[in-house]
Parts: structure tokens; sequence; C-alpha cells
């Protein structure tokens, strides 16, 4: 069965803030989005709208193409 593309974007999410050395608690604060939508993104529990996942990879400084990739 396929993995679901909320859960690899979600672990993505958590790769990055991670290697920034970032708490999501972090993540919230400089991208705007609630501390626990940002752990529902991140369990795949929760799909992103575009203008969250927007606010996400700008805060963790990469692009929506490369969040997306291959997933």
């Amino acid at each position: 069965m396929a993995r679901d593309i909320c859960v690899a974007a979600g672990e993505r999410i958590r790769k990055l803030r991670q290697a920034k050395g970032w708490r999501q608690i972090d993540l919230a604060e400089h991208s705007g989005v609630h501390e626990v939508h940002i752990s529902d993104l991140e369990r795949g529990t929760r799909e992103p709208g575009l203008r969250t996942l927007r606010k996400i990879v700008a805060a963790l400084d990469t692009t929506l193409s490369e969040l997306l990739k291959g997933l």
C-alpha cells in the first residue's frame, strides 16, 4: 500500500525542523502556524492547506517544490 502523502509530508517537515535544531514551538513562532497544528501536520493527522505550507516552508527556508519533491 502506498504511504499516505500527509504522513510523508509531515515526516519531511519534522526532519527539516529538526535540522534547524528547532522544537515545534520554534517553528510555530517563526511561521505563525499554531504549535498544535504543526504537531498534527508532522504526525500526518491533518492535511495542510497551501497557505499553511507557504508559511512553513518560508520559516524553514526552503521551497514548496523541495518539500513535496518525490512524495
